[in-house]
């Protein structure tokens, strides 16, 4: 009964003490002073209500306890203030600042919104909200916000007073580590990404490089209690109520000691995962991982990624039955990333990703970076498929099996310097790969002194200058001939529809004074497809060059047994994601040691079913760094009509 009452009456106090007091947020260039005649009250009774202050005086971010004020409630439920002296609560007179190094600082107008403060400073209500974290309680005329100020070389966002602005790819692990503090110390100090996750364009606290009070634990935080705090700045710092703390620790009623222990809930709708690093397991098995965005769970809308995930799945499940047939057996498993960063760190903690000897994704880019900063010092080859975003590789063990876009630009570059006799060089292109065309012209233009380049985004407007002399022949008949200047074209792009319209338009010039090149495949130039026989016979007859990737030889022996296979259990010739799928997976199985280890096997180049393998050591990982340029012509013992010959 004695315990019973003296809980009720620490709730009392307590739910009295919270009822006379505010709380202020210090800002930049405010003293104890000025926040002390701010809220009419001494700097003895400020301190009073905040030890802290007489150990290490006032810090900008700090929460004070401001005494003295009582809340109560409007008949809607609204918190209006009170105060017993009758003065203002806020002193009109305070000087508000305008500016520090990295912010502005703005009072509300009466007729300003949130969204107009979006639409005037170009700032996102996220970010808004996360630096100014009073604005989930709605905007109100003579608040004080904060707005980061334009910087055009600040790259890293981060300010000094500890906030970092979230960037795409940017993760809880990867904040961790850039800012050399602990997954546990990011989450105590940015409690919306327990429920929200990372936003991109919000910012985020970055906490102080010291070791925390508090640590997580299934379902809670444990805090250790510091010199200073109070039950109320504990109650702010965690945002959570004090009933809450009460009921995950009776023995508050006993009152708040400096070095207690104490259980702290997490925010409804949490999902916390802290994965210690990850090593390798070595056994006596071959384990491989693939991770593609299949999209099973059919909630989101996406079937091309889910496509080009079946299709390399496929390949996959084909070379296994390869190397199986060779008396080599791995362990396939597949995972679904949804094409969802969050969605790796659920796989991370539902898998066991240790047993892991290789893994084949994620897909994008993004993902793909995710997952690769947690395996760092694993051991772990990772292999990504399609992505070959140069800063891949700057974390270890990363094999980046599709060449660069510039690799193969200048393969054809090459071609092109070898047979160059003087021409103009006209190059089309499309908007995505205009970067891409650039960099055909500058080397072009470096190494071609003199040449004449152009480029446009309008097939029509490749055009062969001729011009008309009127001729007398031997028997005195004067006759109209026409004269077409040699010239030099380029498709830089990757775009189908913009190769048939390349293909249309050269069609239409002198083939006698046309060299003609592609950088990157299209379907245009496919000699395989019965469909392009117009296309392939008016590009053999200009001995028409491309770069590509990937290419099957149809007439090798290896290439026809696999071909036979994809027929035999697909009733299908396997399409450019098939192809992927069969060569990363039988490319890893063949390189493997009996361990499972792949990544001391990349040095020797490898020809699969329509890649070709030769790996190069870049930064941290590996890069593939073979093309081929292929030329589409006509044998001299063979008529134009016969079958195109490419190599």
């Amino acid at each position: 009964m004695k315990k019973a009452v003296a809980l009720l009456l620490f709730i009392l106090l307590a739910s009295f003490a919270f009822a006379q007091q505010r709380s202020h947020t210090v800002q930049p260039k405010e003293t104890i002073y000025g926040i002390s005649k701010q809220y009419n009250v001494s700097q003895d009774e400020l301190k009073r209500a905040n030890p802290f202050l007489n150990e290490r005086g006032l810090q900008i971010g700090d929460v004070l306890v401001i005494p003295g004020g009582a809340e109560t409630s409007n008949a809607d439920g609204r918190i209006k203030q009170v105060v017993t002296n009758e003065q203002p609560l806020i002193n009109t007179d305070v000087i508000i600042p305008t500016e520090d190094a990295n912010f502005i600082y703005i009072k509300i107008k009466p007729q300003q919104t949130i969204y107009s403060l979006t639409r005037e400073y170009d700032i996102t209500e996220s970010a808004l909200k996360s630096l100014n974290p009073q604005l989930t309680d709605g905007l109100k005329a003579g608040d004080i916000i904060r707005i980061p100020k334009k910087s055009q070389d600040q790259k890293e966002e981060l300010t000094t007073e500890g906030m970092y602005k979230v960037q795409r790819g940017d993760t809880v692990y990867s904040l961790a580590q850039k800012f050399n503090v602990s997954t546990d110390q990011f989450y105590i100090a940015n409690p919306s990404v327990q429920t929200e996750g990372l936003v991109v364009d919000s910012y985020v606290n970055i906490p102080k490089r010291e070791k925390t009070t508090g640590v997580f634990q299934d379902g809670f935080i444990e805090h250790k209690v510091k010199q200073g705090e109070t039950i109320y700045s504990i109650t702010k710092l965690y945002k959570v109520s004090f009933s809450e703390i009460l009921n995950l620790n009776p023995h508050l009623t006993e009152g708040l000691k400096a070095g207690m222990t104490l259980r702290i809930p997490l925010e409804d709708g949490a999902n916390i995962i802290i994965s210690d690093k990850i090593k390798r397991i070595n056994d006596r098995e071959i384990n491989i991982g693939l991770i593609l965005p299949f999209h099973l769970d059919a909630t989101t809308n996406k079937p091309k990624e889910s496509e080009i995930a079946t299709d390399i799945f496929i390949g996959a499940k084909v070379a296994l039955d390869s190397l199986a047939r060779k008396g080599k057996k791995l362990n396939l498993t597949v995972l679904d990333s949804k094409n969802d960063a969050s969605e790796i760190e659920t796989l991370m903690t539902e898998h066991n990703f240790s047993k892991f000897d290789a893994i084949v994704g994620p897909l994008f880019a993004s993902n793909f970076r995710s997952l690769a900063e947690r395996l760092e010092g694993s051991g772990i080859a990772l292999v990504s498929p399609l992505s070959n975003a140069e800063d891949l590789t700057n974390y270890e063990n990363t094999v980046i099996a599709t060449p660069s876009d510039e690799a193969i630009a200048d393969a054809v570059i090459q071609k092109i310097k070898e047979e160059y006799r003087g021409q103009a060089i006209q190059i089309l292109t499309d908007e995505r790969h205009l970067n891409l065309a650039e960099y055909v012209s500058s080397n072009l233009q470096r190494n071609l002194r003199g040449a004449q380049i152009s480029i446009t985004q309008d097939a029509n407007k490749l055009h062969q200058p001729s011009e008309t002399v009127n001729e007398t022949l031997s028997d005195g008949t004067v006759v109209e001939m026409e004269y077409f200047t040699p010239i030099i074209t380029i498709l830089v792009s990757g775009n189908n529809s913009l190769g048939q319209a390349y293909v249309n338009r050269i069609k239409t010039m002198d083939a006698e004074n046309l060299r003609a090149y592609g950088v990157k495949f299209v379907s245009a130039y496919d000699i395989y497809n019965p469909k392009n026989k117009e296309n392939i016979d008016a590009l053999k007859n200009i001995d028409f060059t491309f770069g590509t990737i990937r290419i099957v030889n149809v007439y090798g022996d290896s290439e026809r047994n696999t071909l036979n296979k994809f027929m035999d259990v697909y009733c299908l010739m396997p399409n450019e994601y098939q192809q992927i799928g069969f060569d990363i997976i039988y490319d890893l199985g063949e390189r493997m040691n009996a361990s499972g280890d792949v990544l001391n096997a990349l040095n020797t180049e490898q020809t699969r079913l329509s890649t070709k393998f030769q790996y190069e050591k870049v930064g941290k990982g590996y890069v593939n760094q073979s093309v081929r340029t292929l030329r589409i012509f006509v044998a001299d013992d063979e008529s134009p009509d016969s079958e195109p010959i490419a190599h």
